[in-house]
């Protein structure tokens, strides 16, 4: 895609954001994300942070676009101004709607800091970097990543919803739903997958593969925890384990799949009160955790941006907290470590949270101090 047809597309982009495009410009919009897929995905997370409203994304908006015209001034550059007829006023100018979303995505990008687009192994931090790669860069895969402390909702080329949690990425190739839907999975993810018989939805995690057609269901599949959960909401999943590809698992809705990244851990993690359980040092499914007093499913509660908690230890809690806020939680004393709490946390910093928590150890009573993002937790 050349030049001059990526800052076309862009124009498009932002004409649509601004409600300015016609019928026309977006059949021609709609052709150029289909032959450049690299582009849906930093339009989508322009317009999920494109605010109108916000004071802030205006105000930065406004200060570029008088910057900008008070350079040309400079140069003695006339400014002709815009064409369109759907006009604001900044300072003393009027100027397209269109022509200020076009300033704003460069304060708009520079929010999503949390949110990578990598391709052919380069990390892209910048939205604008994204949109200069060629088509060739998204040759092998499209790979979408969020750091600890974001979260983000995108969807795939086949109508696909996807909430990624903290610390994830999903990563798929270019011909995504063109007689295949595969994905990689890092992290955790809630799926509400298109439905399509003829092509199943296939995710690929380090330790199980689950195969579906259409459904909604939460995976989780952190490198560094003990276990891989896939939750069923809604529909049927098939689940198979990389070891024992043989072994199919049909989930039903509210079942949850535990499986052990290593032969030793299910058993300890997991009590023996569960429904069912299949090779208990390797597998167990049973039922999702409800919050007693809401009855949530604390599963996917972290989709409704709550981090839910039941009769946890702190340091299983201390890991969920260091991916919810993106610090680092250190504990001078390993009993701390067993510390049990029950609650949830939402709009909290997590000064808050930790404030809260300590409120409520009061067998055991702890201290933090916090250094910068690190947080340590002493006696």
């Amino acid at each position: 895609m050349g030049r001059e047809h990526k800052e076309y597309a862009w124009n498009l982009i932002a004409k649509k954001l601004s409600g300015e495009a016609t019928p026309q410009e977006l059949i021609e919009l709609e052709s150029l994300l289909r032959n450049n897929p690299e582009l849906y995905y930093p339009m989508q997370t322009v317009a999920d942070l494109w605010k109108p409203a916000s004071p802030l994304g205006r105000k930065e908006a406004e200060s570029a676009f008088s910057r900008h015209i008070d350079r040309m001034q400079d140069l003695k550059i006339e400014y002709v101004g815009d064409p369109f007829h759907n006009t604001e006023v900044v300072g003393s100018r009027r100027i397209s709607r269109t022509k200020l979303i076009l300033f704003s995505m460069a304060g708009a990008l520079s929010l999503a800091a949390g949110i990578f687009f990598i391709q052919h192994g380069k990390t892209n931090d910048s939205l604008t970097q994204v949109s200069n790669a060629t088509a060739s860069d998204y040759a092998a895969a499209s790979e979408i990543v969020t750091n600890n402390g974001s979260r983000t909702h995108v969807v795939l080329p086949d109508g696909t919803m996807v909430w990624l949690n903290s610390g994830s990425r999903i990563k798929y190739d270019k011909n995504f739903g063109a007689g295949l839907r595969e994905i990689n999975l890092t992290g955790e993810a809630f799926f509400d997958v298109a439905h399509n018989a003829q092509t199943p939805f296939v995710i690929h995690t380090a330790r199980i593969d689950i195969k579906v057609l259409g459904t909604r269901f939460n995976v989780k599949s952190y490198p560094s925890d003990n276990t891989t959960e896939a939750t069923l909401i809604r529909g049927s999943i098939e689940v198979s384990i990389k070891d024992r590809p043989s072994e199919k698992i049909i989930l039903k809705p509210n079942e949850k799949l535990v499986v052990a990244n290593d032969d030793s851990t299910l058993h300890r993690t997991l009590p023996g009160h569960h429904a069912a359980v299949k090779d208990e040092s390797l597998v167990s499914i049973c039922k999702p955790t409800y919050e007693t007093n809401t009855g949530a499913v604390i599963e996917t509660s972290w989709v409704d941006n709550k981090l839910i908690f039941q009769d946890e230890e702190f340091g299983e809690l201390a890991i969920k907290m260091e991916r919810w806020y993106g610090i680092s939680i250190h504990f001078d004393n390993a009993d701390l470590e067993k510390l049990q709490f029950t609650g949830s946390f939402q709009k909290e910093t997590v000064q808050q949270a930790l404030d809260a928590l300590k409120e409520t150890a009061t067998t055991t009573p702890f201290n933090y101090r916090i250094t910068e993002n690190q947080i340590t937790i002493y006696e």
